[in-house]
Parts: C-alpha cells; structure tokens; sequence
C-alpha cells in the first residue's frame, strides 16, 4: 500500500469511528492532567465539560467525584491565593465529602491546605434545609450530592446536585440552589414518565438472628422476584439494551440537501488535550508530506527508470544503476515520511491518558443495591 492509501484509509477511520461521550471522571482526569501541566483554559473547558456531565449523565454521582470536581474548581481559581471563590468551591467539597483529603501530589502549597482544613470543622455545622423529598416515590429513589435522600432528610445550604432513579433504572440530575426552607424542586417530575406512587417497594423483614447471612444463611436469602420495582427495573434495562443501537442511529439526521449533520454537539476532537491534538496534526501533516512526495519526487523518478529500461540500446549501466538508486532512496525516503506520520495519527487516534478507572456506578434500589456499567 502506497502513502496515498495509507492516507485514505486512516482517514476512513477518524470518518467511520463512533463517538463516546465523556464520563465526568474522564473530565476530571483530563482536568488532573491540564492543572499539572498548567493549562489553564484546558482546565476550565475539562472542569465546565464536567459540570455539564453530571447534568445530562444516565448514572448517579459518586460523592467522592462529586467532590474531586469541587476541589479542582477550588485549585483552578488558586492562583492568587485563598480568594473567595477558592474557599467557596473548597467548602463545597467538604460538604459533599467531608472526609476529602487533600491532594498532596497535584498541589503542595501549604498556606492553602491549611485553610483546606480549616474550612474541613466550618462546614460540619452549616446551616441544613430540608430536602423536600414527597412522602410517597413509588419506586423511585432520590438522591442529593451522591447520597441517598427521603422525605426526613436535610441538606446543606448552597449548590447541590439533586437526582432521581426513576423506576425504570434511569437517571435524571439538575442542579439545585438549597437556599432555605422554601427551595422547591418536583423530585418526581424530573422523571420524563409518570411515575406510580401507590407501588410499595419491598422491604426485607429484620431477622432476629445475630448471625444472619453468615454461615449458610445465604441460602435463605428471600425471593424478591415479586417485587414490583424490580420487574419493572429489569424491563427498563431490557428495553434500554434494545434501544441503544437505534439511539446511535437516531444521533445522525439527514437534512433536506442530504448533508449529514450530528443530532448533539461534536466533542471527539474538542476533548483532546492540547498535546494530543499536536500529535494529531504533526502526524496527518507527514502523511500529507508524504502523499505529495510521492507524486512529485517518486514518480517522476520511477518514470526516468521505466525510461532508461526502454532505451536500453544507448543508456549506460552506470547511468541505469544511478537511477535506480535514486529511484530507491526517495521512495524509501517518502516511506518514511508517510509511514512516520500514520504511526503519530494512529497513536493520537488510541491516545490513552492515566485516568482513573471508577467507569462503574452503583445502581440502588429500595431491596439493594448493585452495579452497574463497564467493567
């Protein structure tokens, strides 16, 4: 295969590749990355993708994501110092996670770990509102900042990340600002179907034995195939399972002129980080070198060799051997190139950066709870 159809056919693939969404861990990761490397506006677009993330995300957050995101905000707005939107984004991380250590290894400055910590007893006695769950969700389960809320519950004053787990398994977010007692939010109605609040989900009855699921005791478990959340969680999921290659279809519309265009926003290559794409580009701009070598320096040569074969009465062997050579070494040399350029553009194209690996969310139920996602 010549430059030429190695251009083509790696640009077949960056054409042909379908294209997956960010995780906000995978945000997060990126933003790691940009604030050791001191990349300012790659921090703020990771952390913004972020935030949007968990917004529009078909999983509950993770307190403890939850809380690297604030933290990463609190380190973004740093560079002058403890500011009020440093403290600000900080005391939210301890809300949500008020166990949170500090990150010795992305950030070593001690004057602002100190007021970190400082911040760590402040908000253990913030103000707390009510989290104005219904009495009655069926089988759907709310949850705010990650963690599992009901109709007793209270919440910290400020920005918080209200969720519901609808029946069907599906997951819903918005961003809430708890300011006080009247801060309404219709729980259920962020459910895009109706959801039945006469379902009583099925609880376990207590056990009086002490050592209950020890011993054997997991052979007693009680069967809760008749619980109601659960048949209709596992319709959800099925029906989930069968949409999901119509749902990537449905992503690509065709307008009236019959262009192609995305049915949501294209961020394969506005996610990658800056050294990625210089990777990218230097490696098409070789294959691109190359394909042009081939054309302008490879084949004339070849055409002086295939010349000097049908003249062979009056060429010399000395003059043959010298175009051969030269006929050679440049389409070695545009090998090269070419072959120099796929290997930058196919290791941008598999560009894996140290992420973290938390890519499974926990699925809870009002029986349990379990996992769910890749493993």
């Amino acid at each position: 295969m010549g430059p030429s159809g190695l251009l083509i056919g790696v640009a077949v693939g960056f054409v042909g590749a379908r294209p997956a969404w960010a995780t906000p861990t995978q945000h997060l990761d990126r933003a790691r990355i940009a604030i050791e490397a001191g990349e300012r506006r790659t921090v703020r677009d990771a952390l913004d993708a972020a935030e949007q993330s968990f917004g529009v995300g078909n999983s509950v957050v993770l307190n403890d994501v939850l809380a690297q995101y604030w933290f990463y905000r609190g380190l973004q707005s740093s560079r002058r110092g403890a500011s009020p939107r440093t403290l600000e984004s900080f005391r939210q991380a301890l809300v949500v996670d008020n166990t949170f250590e500090w990150d010795k290894a992305l950030n070593q400055n001690l004057e602002l770990r100190k007021v970190f910590e400082a911040l760590r007893g402040e908000v253990a006695g913030r103000e707390q509102v009510k989290a104005r769950v219904p009495q009655q969700t069926g089988c759907a389960v709310a949850y705010v900042d990650g963690s599992r809320v009901d109709a007793a519950s209270t919440v910290s004053v400020g920005l918080r990340l209200a969720q519901v787990q609808c029946p069907k398994g599906d997951v819903y977010s918005q961003w809430v600002d708890f300011e006080s007692e009247d801060t309404s939010i219709d729980w259920l109605g962020l459910c895009p179907y109706a959801v039945d609040t006469s379902v009583v989900p099925y609880v376990a009855a207590e056990s009086d034995d002490d050592f209950g699921g020890i011993d054997g005791a997991w052979d007693d478990a009680p069967d809760v195939g008749d619980d109601p959340c659960v048949q209709e969680l596992a319709a959800g999921l099925a029906e989930a399972e069968t949409s999901t290659d119509s749902a990537y279809r449905s992503q690509v519309l065709t307008t009236g002129d019959g262009e192609a265009s995305d049915a949501r926003p294209r961020a394969f290559f506005s996610d990658w980080s800056t050294n990625r794409k210089f990777v990218a580009g230097s490696g098409v701009a070789l294959m691109g070198a190359g394909t042009i070598m081939h054309f302008v320096v490879v084949k004339p040569s070849f055409s002086m060799v295939e010349f000097g074969r049908r003249n062979n009465q009056w060429i010399t062997e000395y003059a043959a051997g010298v175009l051969t050579k030269r006929f050679v070494q440049r389409r070695a040399a545009t090998w090269a190139v070419a072959g120099a350029g796929t290997a930058l553009t196919a290791a941008a194209a598999v560009w894996v950066p140290s992420r973290s690996t938390r890519t499974v969310q926990p699925l809870l139920l009002p029986t349990g709870a379990g996992l769910h996602g890749r493993f």
